[in-house]
């Protein structure tokens, strides 16, 4: 019972931070010119943060490092589909060119997924000290020993 409360906390943390930082980014996007730029600051950077941030209190560092991996793999895939997607909707029509972009972006994420522990942007374990891995569990030092 206490993973599922653990789950839905932080669910529940993650959708009010992303909350938050929406509205921020929103009241950025406002005062920016030309409005065309608005939306590149509204909905998919502020909520990326927030998951981060809820993520590092939550369940350490490991964690955001690979919730990061997975966001820049995703941003290439979806870099790639906007790119492939106006010419293949132009020939084909809108189902058909839709679905060849979405594959277009599938085997991105795919390659990028298999080639990331062993490429750029795979982190050795090593690089994350031991005392960033778990938030909450401090390094203690062992209790003194019973006099006799």
């Amino acid at each position: 019972m206490g993973e599922v409360t653990d789950q839905i906390v932080e669910v529940v943390l993650k959708a009010l931070a992303g909350g938050v930082f929406v509205l921020a980014f929103a009241a950025l996007a406002e005062m920016l010119t030309p409005k065309r730029l608005a939306g590149v600051f509204c909905a998919a950077p502020s909520v990326a943060l927030a998951s981060l941030i809820v993520t590092a209190g939550i369940a350490g560092i490991p964690d955001v490092l690979a919730s990061a991996r997975g966001m820049w793999i995703g941003a290439a895939g979806f870099v790639l589909y906007c790119l492939v997607a106006a010419p293949l909707l132009g020939r084909w029509g809108a189902w058909w060119g839709a679905l060849a972009a979405l594959a277009v972006w599938g085997a991105t994420v795919a390659a990028g997924y298999a080639l990331a522990p062993a490429g750029l942007l795979a982190l050795p374990a090593a690089a994350v000290p031991a005392s960033l891995s778990r938030p909450g569990t401090p390094e203690l030092p062992p209790p003194p020993a019973p006099e006799p």
